[in-house]
This record gives structure tokens, C-alpha cells and sequence, in this order.
């Protein structure tokens, strides 16, 4: 079976190289190899091949003023330009006219269109906490409104604990020392097979990494370089699971934000696309957010 992995970084766009760049540190050798040997940095020089796709998407959408998540991942998640169909950039929340689209379009709905005899062909691999489903007055992100509207289940401790979750800084700290659950910390090393495990019993997972846009706004006290070491490490581990003629492994942003610690803002920067893979070559033609999800549709229409 083909399977795509979709790992997506919230908040990491491409910049010129500069000291307030943390990317331009070519010292990550896992990010360098997904990129073609090059640094995740402005200009990002394209590439592709059978089963290794680069290039930058355009994530302003043709809309003024700087992009936000709301408008952005229900862009990037389901094909249509949210943010002209509000008229505006808006997060971080799905905003009210974005909702008949995340409803009927997003991508774990037309995964599963496309694989009606599966109960579950699509996945999204995050852990929430306790306190999440405890929350009275909570708000669905982007991506949970997808879940909702498409049924896929949201994992919790119980799947951390089973390792069938992963919690969002991959490793359990956060969930151990500012949430106070018990839980076992886990090694990069074990993160990356337990994404892995879940990829195998699946069309399509999904796994949002937020840190990346936490740090770009100050809000984790964490060192942006410190932050892409515990990426790369990550990664360079979730490639030695990964089977290129079997696997693809997707990754993008929504909008720039930890590429430029000038100042805790989001960025007008494209983003980076990276496609390593079989289902590069469906990607070719993609350039701004919205040909994301299509092109995932296209790639997994052939192999389904």
C-alpha cells in the first residue's frame, strides 16, 4: 500500500540568510538533505525527481496584510483561497466563512471519498491532553475542525501512553513539566517510530508540529536554533522508517513566522514544499497553499 505522511510545520517560512535567520544554520543536516542540500533559506533553488520534490509556495494568497493560521491552514487544507473568501487574513481560529469548506473539502474528506470501504484511511497523529476535552468553552484550530467534520477521531493520553499518539513537542516534556501528567518522556528516536507505526495503518496521517510558530512568537522559551536541532534530529530518525518507493513524506507550512526573530510576528515569506517520495511528481505544479491538498488527492487517486 502507498502512504503519505503529512507533516506539517505551522509558522516556518523561507527568509535570505541573515543572523536573525536560525535557518541559515547549515549545520542541520537533516533539513539540508530534504531541501536538495541547501539551507531552508531565500532563494530556495527547486528540485525534482521520481521521489524527492523542493520548492516554495506563495502563502499571502493574493490577499494584503500579513497571513494568519485561520485563513491559511483552511487554505492549505482544503484547497480553496480562504483568505480571499474572507476578504482578509484571519486567525488563528477557522473563521465563519471558511466553515462550508472545511466541512465538505478538507482533506481527511476527500481521502475518504476516495476510500470509501475504509473506516479510518486518513489519521491525525497529535495527542491532546486532559484539558483539552475538559475545556467547556474550547475552539476548534483548523485542523480539529477537520477532524470533526470528517469524524477522525482525536487521540488522547491513553494513546500516548500505547504509543499510538504522539503529544506535540514530540517528546512528552511540556506534558510532564507544565501540565503535570504523568507520562513517560520519550527519545526523538521513539517519536519518529511511533509516527512511523501510525503512517503504516493508513492512507494519509497528518501530524501538526506548532512549536515552530510558539517559538517565532516568544511564547516557549526555547532558542529557535536549539528548536531546529530537536527537528532535525527528529527527522533524520522518521527518514530511517520511511520506505521512499512505499512512503512519501509531506512537508509545509502555513505561513512564515520563526525565520526571522527580528520580531514575533508573522512574515509575507513563501514557504517551504518538500515532497520525499513516490508522490513527489504530483506536487510539480503546485504554488501557493491551495495546491496542497489537491495534489495529495491526485497522488493517492492513482495508487487507490
Amino acid at each position: 500500500m502507498q502512504r503519505l505522511l503529512f507533516l506539517f510545520l505551522d509558522g516556518v517560512g523561507l527568509a535570505p540568510p541573515s543572523t536573525d535567520n536560525p535557518f541559515s544554520d547549515s549545520g542541520h543536516k537533516t533539513l539540508h538533505h530534504l531541501a536538495h542540500n541547501q539551507d531552508w533559506c531565500r532563494p530556495f533553488v527547486p528540485h525534482s525527481s521520481a521521489l524527492h520534490l523542493v520548492r516554495s509556495l506563495d502563502a499571502t494568497l493574493g490577499v494584503e496584510g500579513l497571513p494568519q493560521s485561520g485563513t491559511g491552514q483552511a487554505s492549505l487544507f482544503t484547497g480553496v483561497n480562504c483568505a480571499e473568501q474572507v476578504g482578509r487574513h484571519f486567525g488563528p481560529f477557522p473563521h465563519s466563512d471558511t466553515h462550508s469548506a472545511l466541512d465538505t473539502r478538507n482533506v481527511f474528506r476527500q481521502i475518504q471519498d476516495l476510500q470509501s470501504s475504509s473506516p479510518l484511511p486518513a489519521a491525525f497523529a497529535n495527542a491532546f491532553p486532559p484539558q483539552y476535552f475538559d475545556a467547556s468553552r474550547r475552539r476548534s484550530t483548523v485542523t480539529t475542525y477537520c477532524c470533526s467534520a470528517a469524524s477522525v477521531p482525536l487521540r488522547d493520553i491513553s494513546d500516548l501512553r500505547e504509543g499510538r499518539a504522539l503529544p506535540a513537542d514530540l517528546t512528552g516534556t511540556i506534558w510532564r513539566e507544565h501540565l503535570n501528567l504523568d507520562i513517560s518522556e520519550q527519545s526523538l528516536e521513539t517519536a519518529a517510530h511511533t509516527l512511523g507505526s501510525i503512517g503504516q495503518k493508513h492512507v494519509c496521517t497528518l501530524f501538526e508540529y506548532f512549536l515552530t510558530d510558539k517559538v517565532g512568537h516568544r511564547r516557549i522559551d526555547t532558542p529557535p536554533a536549539n528548536l531546529l536541532t530537536v527537528l532535525d534530529t527528529f527527522l533524520s530518525a522518521l527518514l530511517d522508517v520511511l520506505t521512499p518507493a512505499h512512503d512519501t513524506l509531506l512537508i509545509t507550512s502555513d505561513h512564515g513566522n520563526l525565520e526571522d526573530t527580528s520580531h514575533t510576528q508573522h512574515t509575507r515569506n513563501p514557504v517551504p514544499l518538500i515532497v520525499y517520495g513516490w508522490a513527489a511528481p504530483f506536487f510539480a505544479d503546485a504554488t501557493d497553499l491551495t495546491d496542497v491538498t489537491p495534489s495529495i488527492v491526485r497522488a493517492l487517486r492513482s495508487v487507490l
